[in-house]
């Protein structure tokens, strides 16, 4: 199995209190709360851990996520992650949220698949 610092992503190779590439107290992750560790977890280099990340924010309507998902939906991704991400802000619901997904359906006509998804919406 793979363990990577929750801050850097740094493949460690050992149980670390703190992670030798970025300095992160790894002991101080796991006071924190179960949304902030899934927040934190958008970075995963692993997609489908990443995409399942997704899926829980959205369904948890974790709005504090709002900001990183709309970012990561206007970044070159893998069309499934992409459209887990609008799949979550829908689910969220908040007014950033769905004006984030109004503003992809505008602003991201080269990716059909996605603005098709995002149409079915019906924003």
């Amino acid at each position: 199995m793979k363990w990577f610092c929750p801050y850097c992503w740094s493949e460690l190779d050992k149980n670390y209190d703190s992670c030798p590439h970025c300095g992160y107290s790894l002991i101080d992750f796991m006071n924190l709360n179960f949304d902030d560790k899934l927040i934190l977890g958008l970075d995963n280099p692993i997609i489908e851990s990443r995409i399942m990340i997704i899926n829980i924010l959205g369904k948890r309507r974790v709005q504090k996520a709002t900001k990183k998902l709309c970012n990561m939906l206007f970044e070159k991704r893998d069309v499934y992650e992409l459209i887990e991400i609008a799949n979550a802000l829908f689910l969220i619901a908040s007014g950033e949220a769905l004006s984030c997904l109004r503003k992809a359906k505008e602003n991201l006509k080269y990716n059909k698949i996605l603005i098709n998804f995002i149409s079915k919406l019906n924003l």
